[in-house]
């Protein structure tokens, strides 16, 4: 029988688990309370692939079509996609079969914000395979405007972690940590009050199975070890950032929501033939995709996430920005629905983005090692 990855420095004991499973979700309003209306807020997500989704229908979810939404400062579940039509070379949409105008993981999340009553703004300022400073450097005008109240930052997978284990010479830890303290800096120069999450990425399945697969023919076990390492390295490289700058107001644990949910059983960790149960939270090999994908183990569709990890990423972070309960969704939320999860599979996700930003708050532990040195 296939192990799953183990995540016991996430969770001190069932006992913990059990008990934030069955917390109750119900609020009680006193009577004849005023309650004032939430203030608009404005959130920039900048990053790669990981925040626009690459593949359909998660890229352009919830959109603005046509413009694009250049300029738009109202409250809406569509997302402006601050490089759509850009002239700026460094920033035009020209991937392969990466159309835009994007909405991608925060159409999701602007869709939760919708559903939910919150009125926010939301921007995606994204280029594939582009690293932090890379985004500064080519979009610095988007990313220091004085009217954002929140920006979300994600590193380019290569990134944060060793090239020893993500086997690519472009991995530079410590320019993660210097990307972040710069960009942090600059949105505090315009918009002092701004709060600044750092997106932890999971682990991609075809950087697992390279790492794994470097010395041994494939085996589940050490695919699985593999994977835990990752995961491990992402977690340690992002709290190091965010813990070296106190400006950061913290960190959405996608990467650790992913584990726990593939120790719970709602997903199925490995792509590559695991007979785990649950959901694969990448997109693996699926015929007739845009962009297309190769049935081979390291495709770029096992980098990155599906329908159900693009939506427990949205979870995520909807859960840490707005600390709204995601398990209040329910079975019967909208985004869901339109990109194709079930309702008992969204709960299931539901719950386990609320169990990790919990942890994450709690008992999430600190890093093995200090990347930013």
């Amino acid at each position: 029988m296939m192990k799953v990855v183990n995540i016991t420095r996430y969770i001190s004991s069932a006992a913990l688990l059990s008990g934030l499973i069955g917390c109750s979700t119900s609020t009680t309003t006193p009577p004849n309370q005023t309650t004032r209306p939430p203030a608009l807020r404005h959130v920039l997500f900048v990053g790669d692939s990981f925040t626009h989704g690459r593949y359909l229908p998660v890229r352009t979810y919830n959109n603005t079509p046509g413009t694009g939404g250049i300029g738009s400062t109202v409250a809406s579940a569509e997302v402006v996609d601050e490089n759509f039509n850009t002239t700026i070379a460094a920033r035009q949409e020209t991937g392969a079969g990466e159309t835009g105008p994007w909405g991608g993981i925060p159409g999701i999340f602007a869709e939760f914000a919708n559903e939910t009553g919150l009125p926010y703004d939301v921007h995606i300022e994204a280029i594939s395979a582009t690293s932090l400073a890379q985004n500064y450097s080519a979009a610095s005008d988007v990313i220091t405007r004085p009217n954002w109240d929140t920006v979300v930052l994600q590193e380019a997978t290569f990134q944060p972690i060793p090239s020893s284990i993500s086997l690519d010479s472009k991995s530079n830890p410590a320019s993660f940590c210097t990307a972040v303290n710069a960009i942090e800096a600059a949105v505090h120069t315009t918009a002092p009050n701004a709060r600044i999450f750092l997106y932890e990425t999971g682990a991609p399945a075809d950087t697992a199975y390279r790492l794994s697969t470097a010395a041994a023919p494939f085996s589940d076990s050490a695919y699985l070890l593999s994977l835990g390492t990752l995961t491990s390295a992402y977690h340690d490289a992002y709290v190091s950032a965010a813990s070296q700058n106190q400006r950061i107001a913290g960190i959405a644990p996608t990467g650790d929501a992913w584990s726990l949910a593939w120790s719970l059983g709602v997903a199925n960790p490995d792509p590559y033939g695991g007979n785990a149960s649950g959901v694969s939270l990448t997109f693996n090999y699926q015929s007739g995709s845009s962009p297309s994908t190769r049935n081979t183990p390291t495709d770029a569709g096992f980098h990155h996430p599906s329908i159900y990890g693009a939506y427990l990423n949205a979870l995520v972070l909807f859960q840490r920005i707005s600390d709204t309960d995601v398990r209040t969704l329910g079975g019967a939320e909208q985004a869901a629905a339109l990109l194709g999860i079930a309702p008992e599979v969204a709960v299931d996700l539901q719950n386990v983005a609320w169990i990790a930003v919990t942890l994450e708050g709690s008992t999430l532990p600190p890093a093995n090692y200090n990347p930013c040195h």
